[in-house]
């Protein structure tokens, strides 16, 4: 049984006996064109589809867009056929989270009094089985004593950005933003033995905090570690691994989506 260390319930009305939990991150639909997204826009669907009929509760681990601001008359074409899975993912009974990344954070009411989803700005700390398991998009702790990345970080969620963002036409905020996504790709991608050095400093400060379980998204890749006191799980992503994660009898493993098997790693 999941219970919310933080305060939150778990929502009532569960259909049937399902006890898989899942966990996903890292799409970033919006990045390319409806057309060249189309055909990896079909699996995730088709992974929702799936998890409608086994998941308990799905946790999206941020990140599922390349980016969002909630425009009050606008909605891509893309994330409305991922929102109508979403709601029938809901309506057979599967609690939704939403864990905001680092490129769709600027979300507003459209996901929580629209579509029901329960949303964190923040990380999570999760209880499941009696494991205590922190859950996160995963940018906090791979910026480690990245002052200039932290500083950022919160400037682009302030009321004042946010407010200022609005006055910015969809046709011209939208292709910047995309701009601006694949700008922090690289940078990612150009740091990486960098962060790999501070992302491993940061996930024994966590077990070290009582923590038994990292689950973490953000380093587009998957992989499984076991340390003398706990264990980090890295979910992938759904641009080129197509993984995914399920707790189930007791236990945590990674699967991509192509062929349903164990993920390497």
């Amino acid at each position: 049984m999941l219970r919310m260390a933080t305060g939150e319930t778990s929502s009532q009305g569960q259909k049937g006996s399902r006890t898989a939990i899942y966990f996903v991150s890292d799409a970033h639909f919006g990045a390319e064109s409806f057309e060249a997204e189309r055909a990896r826009l079909d699996k995730f669907l088709a992974f929702l589809r799936h998890a409608r009929t086994r998941a308990k509760t799905l946790y999206i681990v941020g990140d599922l867009f390349d980016f969002w601001f909630e425009y009050k008359q606008v909605l891509p074409k893309t994330h409305v056929m991922i929102f109508t899975e979403l709601a029938a993912l809901m309506e057979a009974g599967v609690e939704v989270w939403y864990l905001a990344g680092n490129h769709d954070f600027w979300i507003g009411d459209f996901f929580s009094k629209t579509l029901g989803i329960s949303i964190s700005l923040d990380p999570m700390t999760l209880d499941i089985d009696g494991r205590r398991v922190y859950l996160t998009h995963g940018d906090d702790l791979t910026a480690g004593h990245d002052h200039g990345y932290r500083f950022l970080r919160r400037l682009v969620r302030s009321k004042l950005a946010i407010g200022a963002y609005h006055w910015i036409h969809p046709d011209l905020g939208i292709p910047f933003a995309r701009w601006a996504s694949r700008s922090s790709r690289g940078y990612s991608t150009a740091k990486k033995f960098v962060l790999n050095k501070t992302l491993g400093s940061a996930i024994e400060k966590k077990f070290i905090e009582g923590y038994d379980v990292i689950i973490m998204g953000h380093i587009h890749y998957a992989d499984h570690l076991h340390y003398e006191n706990g264990e980090c799980l890295m979910l992938g992503d759904w641009i080129t691994a197509f993984t995914y994660l399920i707790y189930e009898d007791g236990g945590f493993r990674l699967h991509q989506w192509e062929n349903e098997t164990e993920a390497s790693g």
